[in-house]
């Protein structure tokens, strides 16, 4: 039969229809897919305009700081700038940097720093102080003094091998107490005086005509004896402190710590392939030295920096050292210290990678508890320093319960117990560059009724040091072979009687220090004013 000729066309139209309805449907979306295109392409250029006007306004903001803030200076401006700030800083009769006038007519000692009042505390009847200041954050920098060099020629050139100290206090009398292997816990020990009589007794710059025998107040232990290790094991218990000598590896150290031994680990050029160390030097106008964290020391706001870092190698510190005790350099000349560290992580690294420190001090850099690092997982690294004569170091507390051994020379440890706090002229504002440090030039205090001798010394630094005159305090002289426990919060005032080097190591805090002296509680509540 005959295909129905309606049913032909019928399916015929269904066929097209649906093929009219595919093709629009794809033209649809075409559309839709140019119009995507379209808005991705115009938030893209949007994007892009953005970003252009950010990066325009950025670069404008860049060269309106440039052009606003103050010209940089090369390494060599910025050390000519703070010579002068320093130079202003001093008293030669000329104006000092608060406009006072020293005495032409007195005959108070030339070139005595002039400390800005600013960088002490506020006294304990004043009003606390906030400080809002910014330094530099690369620290304050310099090249260093050579005009000693030719002197030290002529010096050189006389006495040769050099003559050494006026004094040697590795060879002094000494007088030491009666050995007491239980310890008393009943504020007798160790023996505490006022802090002027000991600068009454012995002046701090008076390095070249110290006492006959100088009376030692700290029990002193043989570390070969086993009987004397436990009872400065008592001691340490206690958070009291003592010293130790005939220490073996100290003793061998002394021998091994030549000037060129230690340049050549510092300054490169070992010959038992020992990774070299790292260290600095510092220069201060004086030989005061005081710690300050330099991105917080603002010149305007406290006058010049108490030292600058210099780009000296150990062996031309080293020379000067040497010429600073053939000549007895006197305090108010330039001094230089060299500080240099061993980092926590070395004592766990393989031997082989250890520095010169660890080698030689190896009861220092142990990962097993030792008598001297007996607390390894709290110790925080060796910190050794090299100090000439009469570099001073302004007290301090650490936290740590520090174990200090002299390998080389003497140095002269004025402490106080962490109850004394107070009356040290601690800084307590925690933005301020030396905070938990003193300012404090102690030495400076048998200066305030002595009629014969006028400093220009502002009525805040007076003060404070009539205060710390009265502070409980011990002398004890630390000399090569010996090892010094410095327990935790115990203020430290350091003076190098002589060409010297000592390294510490610290081992944990101790929180409830001693019923007698305090600990951590009496330095927190000295240090806080609130400043948050």
């Amino acid at each position: 039969m005959p295909p129905n000729g309606d049913a032909i066309r019928r399916t015929n139209r269904r066929k097209e229809s649906n093929t009219n309805g595919l093709k629009n449907g794809d033209t649809s979306r075409r559309k839709d897919r140019r119009k995507k295109s379209s808005r991705r392409r115009k938030e893209e250029q949007n994007r892009r305009l953005m970003l252009v006007f950010i990066a325009s306004f950025l670069l404008f903001a860049a060269v309106l700081f440039l052009c606003l803030r103050r010209p940089k200076q090369s390494p060599d401006d910025r050390y000519g700038t703070a010579k002068s700030l320093r130079d202003a800083g001093t008293t030669n009769g000329k104006t000092t940097t608060t406009g006072l006038r020293a005495n032409e007519d007195s005959n108070y000692p030339k070139d005595m720093r002039f400390f800005d009042p600013r960088q002490f505390p506020p006294l304990p009847d004043e009003d606390s102080e906030p400080y809002i200041g910014k330094g530099r954050r690369g620290g304050f920098k310099g090249k260093g003094d050579d005009e000693w060099q030719s002197d030290a020629n002529k010096v050189r050139a006389k006495q040769h091998p050099p003559r050494g100290p006026k004094v040697d206090y590795t060879k002094h009398n000494y007088k030491y107490p009666e050995l007491i292997f239980e310890p008393p816990n009943d504020g007798s020990y160790p023996s505490l005086e006022p802090m002027m009589n000991l600068f009454n007794t012995w002046g701090q710059d008076d390095l070249d005509n110290p006492p006959d025998t100088l009376t030692e107040v700290l029990q002193h232990f043989d570390y070969q004896n086993p009987e004397h290790v436990e009872a400065a094991i008592k001691y340490r218990d206690l958070e009291l402190p003592f010293k130790v000598y005939n220490v073996p590896e100290v003793a061998a150290a002394s021998l091994k710590w030549t000037d060129e031994y230690v340049a050549s680990n510092f300054d490169g050029g070992n010959t038992d392939h020992i990774p070299s160390s790292n260290g600095g030097a510092q220069q201060s106008v004086d030989n005061f030295f005081a710690f300050y964290r330099p991105q917080l020391w603002s010149e305007q706001l406290l006058g010049p920096s108490p030292s600058i870092d210099i780009n000296w190698k150990f062996a031309k510190w080293a020379e000067h050292a040497v010429y600073a005790d053939e000549v007895s350099l006197p305090p108010t000349k330039k001094h230089y210290y060299w500080q240099s560290g061993v980092p926590r992580e070395e004592r766990l690294q393989k031997k082989r990678h250890w520095t010169f420190v660890s080698r030689d001090l190896p009861s220092f850099s142990s990962p097993d508890p030792t008598f001297f690092g007996f607390n390894p997982p709290q110790q925080k690294g060796i910190q050794c320093r090299f100090g000439e004569r009469g570099v001073t170091a302004a007290t301090h507390y650490d936290g740590g319960r520090n174990m200090i051994a002299m390998i080389i020379g003497a140095k002269r440890y004025i402490l106080s117990p962490p109850n004394a706090c107070p009356q040290l002229g601690i800084v307590p504002a925690r933005r301020h560059p030396s905070y938990r440090h003193s300012m404090l030039n102690f030495g400076r205090m048998t200066l305030l009724d002595n009629k014969d001798v006028k400093v220009d010394m502002s009525s805040r630094e007076k003060e404070w040091l009539r205060i710390a005159s009265k502070a409980p305090t011990l002398s004890t002289v630390l000399k090569s072979g010996e090892v010094l426990y410095v327990p935790s919060h115990w203020f430290h005032y350091i003076v190098s009687l002589q060409k010297s080097a000592q390294c510490n190591t610290r081992s944990g805090i101790h929180k409830a220090g001693n019923i007698n002296f305090g600990g951590l509680r009496d330095v927190e509540i000295c240090t806080d004013d609130g400043d948050d």
